[in-house]
């Protein structure tokens, strides 16, 4: 009788497959035994409101009891310079990079205008580096610096995989042949006072609005934008909660729906009879409670002290728009390199990982990228360098005091400035006590008083030691660049 041979094949496979899809659980526990660090990002961006609006900067207008709660129990910046209108100040953020570096020194308004959108061979943003690194990633809410329509897979090039962005073009659905026309041709002509008046055709991105969900265009009828951006970013949270994440949430809040008519109401103040700045103060309530509705669902998936959070503005407030703060009144401005105008809110919150109560001194766009890389140990790319200093040794420590820059940069056009904690010098000679003079009504270029001129010694050797300006990569397109055009030409 012949004797029965073991089965060997069938045993030798299932080990194989049991050893492959053990390796996995066997790697991340050698990677976290090896202290690799992987923590979610949720970067929120507000638009257009500046600090005087912010309850944890001295605002009265008791409008953001939610961020101020996450500034107080985390780290806030005092002073954190962007460049004061959205374009560029966007580019700065996710680039790294100052506007002399770029060539993004004026507002370039692509989702409108064409010509061209930020790059993702020339620039790499720090979005594609945790798509790199093994991240799961998404933008929920307002692009601008690619026309999603002429580079409809730009935002899978910069390194979002997941997608729900608001165009910001003019919407194809509201106007007919010959005026898209016409518009090409003011475009042509860069007549900025014809095209404020036509930008009252741009896409909704409040009440049924328009959005592109991972390249395809919808028109969401009888609903509200942030409303369905929360919805989105919700959405990404829970199906993204066992592995590392990155969610930008750029808001479309505070901006108005278009050039022309700067407030909106909001689902909680539907036909409610109010002055703009009463409905502005609502659309900054608003977008405040949809930041904690956020925070308690990180809370409900427990994912809160695993995340960090970074909320900040883009920059100052429409001209239209005051608001009191610490006893005064401050005016929105909007385009302009005053503090209330390029000075803005900004904090980093994560109970588990960052002692709160605390403020860091100076910090301006450009430090976002290399912290935020380092807070969740990505190595930079050589060939992208950021020119911002990393802040993570600050947040993390909480007896750190050296503070990780001396002085901050801010640019537009062909005018910049540098602060201290106390001064700030023009690169025209102005030179200003920033906290003490809030509303620069004082030159002190002229003074003899000590500390004024080691201020003035110390910032202007800032500025000479600054690099010139790289060129544009195209003609800047805006309203402001067309405007600051023809005005040079009428010179």
């Amino acid at each position: 009788m012949r004797q029965k041979q073991p089965v060997l094949g069938p045993v030798i496979l299932l080990a194989c497959v049991v050893l492959f899809f053990s390796f996995p659980v066997v790697a991340d526990s050698q990677e976290k035994a090896a202290g690799v660090d992987r923590p979610n990002v949720v970067l929120i961006l507000l638009d257009n409101v500046g600090q005087e609006w912010f309850g944890c900067y001295g605002s009265e207008e008791q409008c953001t009891p939610n961020i101020d709660r996450l500034a107080r129990e985390g780290v806030r910046a005092q002073n954190c310079y962007t460049p004061p209108v959205c374009g560029p100040s966007r580019t700065v953020l996710l680039t790294g990079r100052y506007p002399h570096t770029t060539g993004f020194r004026l507002h370039h308004d692509a989702a409108l205008y064409g010509g061209g959108g930020l790059s993702s061979t020339r620039e790499m943003i720090f979005p594609r580096l945790f798509q790199d690194a093994g991240y799961a990633t998404a933008i929920a809410g307002k692009w601008q610096i690619n026309n999603l329509y002429d580079e409809p897979n730009a935002l899978t090039q910069h390194g979002f995989q997941q997608q729900f962005a608001w165009p910001g073009s003019i919407d194809r659905d509201r106007i007919n042949a010959a005026q898209s026309e016409l518009f090409q041709d003011m475009i042509r002509r860069e007549a900025h006072e014809e095209l404020a008046q036509f930008n009252r055709f741009i896409e909704n991105r409040y009440w049924d609005p328009v959005f592109i969900r991972n390249g395809r265009r919808e028109t969401i009828q009888s609903r509200f934008g942030p409303d369905e951006i929360q919805r989105f970013a919700v959405q990404f949270l829970r199906e993204h909660r066992q592995e590392p994440f990155l969610l930008y949430v750029p808001m479309v809040l505070t901006h108005g729906s278009s050039f022309l008519f700067p407030v909106v109401h909001t689902p909680d103040n539907l036909g409610a009879e109010k002055s703009n700045v009463q409905l502005f103060a609502d659309m900054l309530r608003y977008a405040d409670k949809l930041i904690g509705q956020l925070v308690a669902e990180l809370e409900q998936l427990k994912l809160r002290d695993n995340t960090i959070i970074v909320v900040a503005s883009d920059n100052g407030t429409e001209h239209t728009m005051q608001a009191r703060r610490n006893g005064r009144l401050v005016r929105g401005e909007l385009y302009e390199l005053t503090e209330a105008g390029g000075n803005v809110a900004f904090l980093v919150n994560s109970p588990n990982r960052i002692p709160g109560n605390r403020v860091l001194p100076l910090v301006d766009f450009t430090d976002v990228y290399p912290t935020l890389c380092e807070l969740a140990h990505i190595p930079l790319n050589e060939k992208y360098l950021p020119d911002g200093r990393s802040f993570a040794k600050f947040l993390l420590n909480a007896e750190e005091r050296t503070p990780h820059r001396k002085w901050i940069l801010n640019e537009y056009h062909r005018t910049r400035v540098v602060r201290n904690q106390q001064f700030k010098l023009y690169s025209d000679g102005r030179l200003i006590a920033a906290n003490s003079d809030p509303e620069e009504r004082h030159d002190l270029r002229s003074s003899s008083e000590p500390h004024s001129l080691a201020a003035k010694r110390e910032l202007q050797s800032v500025l000479d030691s600054l690099p010139a300006d790289n060129s544009s990569p195209f003609l800047l397109r805006s309203l402001s660049a067309f405007k600051i055009r023809h005005d040079e030409r009428q010179k």
